[in-house]
């Protein structure tokens, strides 16, 4: 399991985002987590810890209408 430290402000989706591009494995990475739950904006200096999960690839283009 690899893990960041969290600097001034961030918050712990968009760190999500940012290593897995999609928010769709918080759950997951919540229970990894437990001690940032009841924080909404990050600590100088937080244990963020990423578990290894197996994300499919997102699709690079945006929404097709037709």
């Amino acid at each position: 399991m690899k893990h960041t430290v969290a600097t001034t402000g961030d918050r712990l989706d968009q760190i999500i985002y940012q290593y897995y591009k999609t928010l769709d494995v918080m759950n997951e990475v919540l229970m990894s987590n437990v001690h940032l739950m009841s924080k909404p904006i990050l600590d100088t200096g937080d244990k963020v810890y990423l578990p290894d999960i197996e994300v499919p690839e997102q699709p690079e283009n945006g929404v097709n209408l037709w």
